[in-house]
């Protein structure tokens, strides 16, 4: 069946704003619900962890001290003999714990970070232990073993004891269960994400032939093979999801398909309710909760430093003849620095739609971007520049958040134009090689959002405590 290829196009219209909008949700909503998860399972697991070093059930971990983690590993789920029972469990319950606070302490809950592969070692961590079958007879050797000790726990334990114990193994296995669910969620998330970008970035890419691939579903897989690395590069393959969009294009139910897919991105946020809770968040708390959230910029910022450093060297190629070769031989020989590379890029206001030329140094600008990973890590990390700035007075962080959100959506703007400017400008040789910018602006943007949006709250909230005062009103 051939395809409509104005239908289609529209459908990646409709599925790009979808897609943005569910991942804003997932990263506001769900995957905050999900860190709550975590932060409670952790609580229980250091709880327990602490009660059975003190009653001697199992070791306490010698090495726990040293350890440094840097990513979500497995625990080791290996058999091991009853008798090595408190050492290896207690190392291993060590290990749990040490994971779950890195989970808590440091991981960026979003939908860029948290990727198929991240999910899968998620799934895997928390399988460490059955915590809804902690059985004596259990498969898992660490569910048995923890099971045994948790038995010997109980035995002679007052009430009090016991409470927290049951509390504890019954809160684990809630919050495992609904992370379990919410990891699902995430993944058929991703799963269509995976998909919408491979539209996005094949089927927009200036050498696909949409006639040819629309004519024929075996046409279309071949188009979209003959450009995946070139397009997308290395990254896995994954035939299934090809298929499903092949299926939703030229099937026979494809409209059908397309709606299903839309309809699955839709979401309920959040109820919103006028009556302010007594309980509600104070404008310290939403001051911090606006400046940790540059936090998130980091990775995506330092995704674009190397990506577009390897743009400009592709813009400012020159061509490998002989007196290149002795030109860059000599600037080595005798220390030469290289080439101040001006970039004039044509930029176009978004509010005005006035265009104008900007001159960009690149090194400097490269730089620039450098400087502010190494910030929004310290933030993120809760290092000396978080400290540094924690330390001011709140309207001298919010004249920092002010001046970084102008800062980062000028710099938006800018990387947006550089995008267009590269695919128009680099040598058509050269073009395959462009890293491609759209889905880490996409991401960026959405960034940009959410900071204002809470840094918005936190002003409205400073602005309604003021004239609450000012009419000689107190909040109760």
């Amino acid at each position: 069946m051939e395809a409509n290829k104005e239908e289609i196009l529209n459908y990646i219209n409709k599925l790009e704003i979808a897609l943005t909008r569910k991942q804003e949700w997932f990263n506001t909503e769900r995957l905050q619900e999900m860190l709550n998860h975590y932060r409670m399972h952790y609580t229980c697991i250091k709880n327990l962890n602490d009660l059975f070093i003190k009653k001697s059930l199992i070791e306490k971990d010698p090495y726990k001290l040293d350890r440094r983690i840097s990513d979500i590993v497995p625990t080791d789920t290996s058999a091991f003999n009853d008798s090595d029972t408190p050492h290896v469990l207690g190392a291993r319950l060590s290990d749990y714990e040490m994971m779950l606070d890195f989970i808590c302490t440091y991981y960026r809950f979003s939908v860029e970070n948290i990727t198929v592969s991240r999910i899968k070692t998620m799934l895997e961590l928390n399988k460490t232990f059955d915590w809804e079958n902690l059985s004596v007879n259990s498969a898992s050797m660490n569910t048995k073993a923890l099971a045994s000790v948790v038995q010997s726990a109980r035995t002679n334990a007052p009430a009090v004891l016991m409470s927290a114990i049951n509390d504890s193994l019954e809160k684990s296995a809630q919050s495992i269960s609904q992370i379990n669910r919410l990891l699902a969620e995430l993944i058929d998330f991703q799963r269509e994400l995976y998909k919408g970008r491979l539209r996005k970035d094949i089927f927009e890419h200036p050498e696909f032939n949409s006639e040819f691939a629309f004519s024929s579903p075996e046409n279309e897989l071949s188009e979209i093979k003959r450009l995946y690395t070139k397009v997308i590069g290395k990254k896995n393959f994954y035939k299934d999801l090809i298929n499903e969009i092949i299926e939703e294009d030229q099937g026979l139910n494809g409209s059908v398909l397309r709606q299903n897919v839309l309809n699955k991105l839709e979401f309920i946020p959040k109820a919103k309710t006028d009556a302010k809770k007594k309980t509600g968040p104070n404008a310290q708390e939403l001051l911090t909760t606006c400046l940790n959230a540059f936090g998130f910029f980091a990775p995506v910022i330092a995704q674009f430093s190397a990506k577009l450093r390897d743009d400009f060297d592709l813009l400012f190629a020159e061509k490998k003849n002989l007196i290149t070769k002795i030109k860059n031989l000599l600037r080595k020989l005798f220390a030469i620095p290289p080439k101040t590379r001006i970039c004039n890029l044509p930029v176009i206001d978004s509010q005005s739609g006035v265009k104008s030329i900007v001159k960009i140094n690149v090194n400097e600008f490269l730089d620039d971007i450098e400087k502010k990973v190494k910030i929004y890590s310290s933030i993120s990390a809760h290092g000396a520049e978080y400290s540094k700035i924690t330390s001011k007075k709140d309207v001298e962080i919010l004249n920092f958040i002010n001046t970084q959100l102008k800062e980062n959506q000028q710099l938006f703007t800018t990387i947006n134009s550089l995008d267009d400017y590269f695919k128009a400008t680099v040598e058509v040789l050269l073009k395959p090689k462009l890293k491609g910018l759209k889905v880490d602006l996409s991401a960026y943007r959405n960034i940009i959002i959410d900071i204002n949006k809470k840094r918005g709250e936190y002003v409205a909230f400073i602005e309604e405590e003021a004239q609450l005062k000012k009419l000689g009103i107190q909040e109760q």
